[in-house]
């Protein structure tokens, strides 16, 4: 009968050296069914055996991170990722339905019963959209820049001082998003709407500041930018005439202001680009006089929007909230309910109904003028304007 080699190993071993563990050895039986019983509970365990190990190999970095807990570094950032939930939950609550049918309702009135509003909101998005093409026909000069310029830490504070309202247009987009999406859906219409475009533009913005915020090294922020440039531009390309409109329907004019500062922060960076080529200068002129024309144009907007906003409300009756009280779409206490408004606030009286009043306020979240239905108890009307409320 032929022996097992192994077995056979263990005998010579056994014999050479008196191995207490080898074949015939007082602990070879106990021990072998020890490994089988250890094979066994590795086989049982599964995934929570290979935690364990994994967790022993991670012992080293584990130190560290309770070196950074006792510091407080991992402290500061966990109640910042906290905050920065917390307020995009307090968004969401306040960027309802009815908050948004409102915000673009009132918009709309506004824009169609002024014909120069229209036609500067046109001329924004021509300069904006002529912008945007020098920035990504002249891509090389401006990553050239970024990548020259070792700004990292200056990309990261100033997203992270912006990360607040960049949250707040994210939020407004998506709630913008949901209400277009469920509108095509119920007309069946399967065109991507320019409110779904825009909105999308705006919530990969946010994504890419956060992460801006959140960047380990400057060749990762300097990409970062790079990219939220390209998202914008291809954006605002789809968009076209239709930009500027879109965000003030949207309740996103100040993302407009906000994308003028990002601009003209990047352009800043470009324009000191060292040791310039012939054609690097001529990009830089290029993109210059290109921005020239976009603030010269927004500025015009902005003058054309307050004069709208003005002749809207200059012959509307005003009035003040003596107490806290909430605004509603419509004019019944089962109203939707679209603000909580704080006493002290100042209104315009636009109509009557019964005991209701339709006012228009300006929104604290996007800045724009709203109107909604408050319950007339809750006001008192201030010195009488050119006119009296109309009907």
């Amino acid at each position: 009968m032929l022996v097992e080699p192994e077995r056979q190993f263990w005998q010579v071993f056994a014999m050479t050296t008196n191995n207490p563990f080898g074949p015939g050895g007082p602990y070879h039986d106990p021990f072998r069914r020890e490994r089988e019983q250890m094979e066994a509970l590795k086989r049982a365990l599964g995934p929570a055996y290979e935690l364990q190990q994994r967790m022993k190999e991670l012992e080293g970095p584990l130190a560290h991170v309770r070196e950074l807990q006792r510091s407080g570094v991992l402290s500061t950032a966990y109640e910042t990722a906290r905050s920065h939930a917390d307020t995009i939950e307090k968004l969401k609550a306040l960027t309802t339905p009815a908050w948004a049918l409102t915000i673009s309702e009132t918009a709309r009135t506004i824009m169609h019963r002024d014909a120069e509003l229209i036609e500067q909101q046109r001329r924004l998005s021509s300069s904006v959209l002529d912008t945007m093409r020098a920035f990504d026909a002249n891509r090389s000069t401006v990553a050239a820049a970024m990548a020259a310029a070792r700004t990292g830490e200056t990309y990261r504070r100033m997203m992270a001082e912006m990360l607040p309202r960049v949250t707040a247009f994210g939020a407004i987009a998506e709630r913008m998003r949901m209400i277009d999406i469920m509108t095509l859906r119920a007309s069946d219409d399967d065109v991507e709407s320019s409110t779904v475009i825009a909105a999308e533009m705006v919530i990969e913005t946010q994504r890419i500041a956060e992460a801006i915020a959140a960047a380990p090294s400057e060749e990762e922020s300097a990409a970062l930018f790079g990219e939220m440039l390209e998202t914008i531009s291809t954006g605002m390309t789809k968009l076209g005439p239709k930009t500027i409109a879109e965000m003030s329907t949207m309740g996103l004019m100040q993302w407009s202001g906000w994308l003028f500062g990002f601009l003209s922060f990047v352009l800043a960076i470009v324009t000191l680009l060292p040791n310039q080529s012939a054609e690097q200068t001529k990009a830089i002129a290029e993109l210059n006089q290109k921005f020239e024309v976009l603030h010269h144009d927004n500025e015009r907007l902005m003058a054309a929007d307050a004069h709208a906003s003005e002749a809207y409300l200059e012959k509307l009756q005003k009035a003040e909230l003596t107490r806290a009280a909430t605004l509603r779409r419509k004019p019944e206490r089962a109203g939707d309910v679209v603000l909580r408004a704080q006493s002290g606030q100042v209104v315009a009286i636009e109509k009557k109904q019964g005991r209701w009043r339709l006012v228009v306020f300006r929104d604290p979240l996007s800045n724009q003028l709203a109107r909604a239905w408050i319950y007339e108890t809750a006001l008192m009307p201030l010195a009488p304007s050119l006119g009296e409320p109309r009907e």
